[in-house]
């Protein structure tokens, strides 16, 4: 018979000796434990070669036997260490000594030569009774273990502490397969908004686990446990499956129907770092969306930020896989730890999406703010939209929407909602063109397509020449109240959200004159080109309050020279805008929303004498415009054929 020695390079005991020991126990005696893990230790090796890597462990198994000399010290193998202590031990005694392991090894006592950061996840197990197995102890210490190295490493866990999680964890884990062939997870859907429109730009798949019991968890409470079982595999395809039939059912919500198969929403899909790691994951992928004949760019794919911490390399050349399909890609929980920042080099990203606890506390201090700013910026240089998740207050989306940000999600816009809900909720949210309405003035009051017809009130309608060849103009001559005016259908602004944008060329300045003016059930609307002190004023008025006017304020037109104008109303942030020649001139905030429009008057209004000028290139539509969306529109005007304005090149 072979005898029994202890480990041959340390000196400890072995694993096959602890168990020797235990068995030799009496019953119910109170035992405690802790499990340690050298992190870092496989960078030693491949560094230092596998001769310093036995030095660290001697020097480790040393520090062991010093800051606890009341213990059995045991390699189990490899860089793990458990220590079993006996008797009554407080959890105070425990950490003590767990805190002087973590600081010799931290100071590295016996291999100062190691430069490679060097430090200590430890399990604490205490008060355990002797009735339970070796395996069943050491299952609980190595868990402890584990939290401790996945919550920053060099940090000691008592598993007493987290033993109502981890029971939650191994219930989960038993139920797991159930759950998913019993329909019990549930795909919701989180609308992802454009900051400045308020108009939908993703589609964020939430995943809901909803028991028998009633209970509903969020995906935060099982991901993590499902991503270190591995069963979040299963469950990721499955969920990819659930998308193509939905993106099947509801198409319309997410491209549309011409020629160029516009993309106008995306649906965005957590993938694990798991599938990433295997090279024919983009294939089967591929594979199958061919089968329900879905467009891969439809598709978004996040990928959590510490993906990236290690075996990095595979999980690259499958990005680069995917994009070459067609998917577009982003990273999700930037502010987790943030070691995304280093790949944005070497990844081409189409979003980055700031961690929701992250974000909400940064927001809370004026430096966290600024830190959130810089990153804004950041993401614009590089050409990344930024999403902003977990929004929940109005001064939140102002603020974030003032720094630049992209996109907006969280309780501001609304909750995740079942696919049946999320489709009626982003049906009005979603405009791909078909809501703008134009008048050319070209010797007739018609919009495109003849849908609307002006009405001139007045002694005699005279039409000029416009901005362009392409477009005409209206020369109103001035005059009294509501005299020698256009009206146009109050039909031309349907929704409570709006961007209008003409060309004026004023001929006198008639301070207070409405160029464009709008009647409301409470209230009315106005741009005034001259509204004195070189200034132009859009404004919002309430009937119901004295106080009511919402004034932005702006640059005014000049005389005798065409000028840009648009104005916008976002009426979920009620914000209002002005852009000059393009270019954002105006912000004002807190502008209560007017409902139904029922009657617009353009060269005047019923309160003040007539607009005196031309007017050319009237566009309106119904939903906010963004801000690269108004230059592009000024940008389209200035390249047009016959082009008589001045073009601001400045701005460029």
């Amino acid at each position: 018979m072979i005898p029994i020695t202890n480990d041959y390079l340390t000196g400890l005991y072995t694993r096959q000796q602890m168990y020797m020991f235990y068995e030799k126990i009496s019953p119910n005696h109170r035992l405690h434990f802790m499990f340690m893990d050298v992190d870092n230790f496989k960078t030693v090796n491949d560094v230092y070669g596998h001769n310093t890597g036995d030095l660290l462990l001697k020097a480790v198994a040393k520090i062991l036997l010093e800051c606890a000399p009341d213990s059995q010290v045991v390699r189990l193998g490899g860089d793990e260490f458990v220590l079993v202590f006996e008797g009554n031990c407080t959890r105070e005694y425990l950490c003590g000594i767990a805190d002087g392991i973590q600081e010799k090894i931290r100071a590295k006592e016996g291999f100062s030569q190691i430069s490679t950061h060097i430090s200590a996840s430890i399990g604490i197990l205490y008060d355990e009774n002797s009735s339970s197995t070796m395996d069943e102890i050491l299952l609980k210490s190595d868990m402890a273990m584990y939290h401790a190295k996945n919550n920053g490493k060099g940090r000691y866990v008592v598993f007493n502490d987290i033993a109502d999680d981890v029971f939650r964890e191994i219930d989960m884990e038993k139920r797991q397969q159930k759950a998913l062939e019993n329909g019990e997870f549930k795909i919701y859907y989180l609308p992802i908004m454009r900051a400045q429109t308020s108009l939908i730009y993703l589609s964020q798949v939430r995943l809901f686990w909803e028991s028998g019991d009633g209970s509903k968890k969020p995906q935060s409470e099982f991901l993590p446990l499902f991503e270190k079982n591995g069963f979040v595999r299963q469950l990721n395809m499955w969920v990819f499956h659930q998308v193509c039939h939905h993106l099947q059912e509801n198409k319309k919500y997410f491209q549309t129907q011409d020629n160029e198969q516009k993309i106008i929403n995306q649906i965005s899909v957590r993938i694990s770092r798991l599938l990433l790691q295997d090279m024919d994951f983009p294939d089967r992928l591929k594979a199958m969306l061919d089968e329900h004949r879905i467009c891969p760019r439809l598709i978004e794919l996040e990928i959590n930020e510490t993906a990236f911490e290690r075996g990095s390399d595979i999980i690259y050349k499958t990005i680069q896989s995917l994009k070459n399909i067609g998917f577009a890609i982003s990273i999700v929980n930037l502010g987790t730890d943030f070691s995304s920042i280093r790949i944005l080099d070497k990844l081409l990203l189409d979003t980055i999406k700031f961690d929701a606890e992250y974000l909400n506390n940064a927001l809370k201090a004026a430096r966290g703010k600024q830190i959130v700013k810089t990153l804004l910026a950041l993401g614009r240089e590089l050409n990344i939209q930024v999403v902003a998740d977990g929004i929940s207050n109005k001064d939140d989306a102002r603020y974030l929407t003032g720094c630049g940000c992209n996109a907006i999600s969280g309780d501001y816009y609304s909750p995740p909602l079942p696919p049946d809900k999320y489709f009626d909720y982003i049906k009005d949210k979603i405009k791909t063109g078909a809501g703008e309405t134009s008048f050319r003035f070209q010797n007739n009051l018609y919009s495109d397509a003849k849908k609307l017809e002006g009405k001139y009130i007045g002694d005699k309608l005279e039409f000029a020449e416009g901005i362009s060849k392409n477009w005409g103009a209206v020369y109103f001559p001035g005059g009294n109240n509501a005299e020698n005016v256009i009206e146009i259908p109050s039909s031309l602004l349907p929704e409570e959200s709006y961007t209008i944008c003409m060309w004026l060329k004023p001929v006198e300045a008639n301070f207070w004159s409405s160029a464009f003016f709008g009647r409301y059930f409470g209230g009315f609307i106005s741009f005034v080109p001259h509204a004195g002190g070189g200034n132009a004023i859009f404004r919002i008025s309430e009937d119901a309050n004295v106080m009511g006017f919402h004034d932005v304020i702006t640059r005014q037109a000049l005389c005798d020279r065409w000028t840009f104008i648009c104005v916008s109303y976002n009426s979920i942030s009620q914000t209002s805008c002005t852009y000059i020649n393009g270019k954002k001139s105006g912000f004002q905030v807190d502008i209560p929303v007017l409902p139904a429009c029922k009657q617009i008057m353009l060269g005047g209004d019923i309160f003040q004498p007539s607009y005196h000028g031309y007017i050319s290139g009237l566009k309106c539509f119904d939903h906010v415009k963004s801000d690269s969306e108004i230059w592009e529109i000024y940008q389209q005007f200035c390249s047009e054929e016959g082009f008589v304005g001045e073009a601001e090149g400045f701005w460029e």
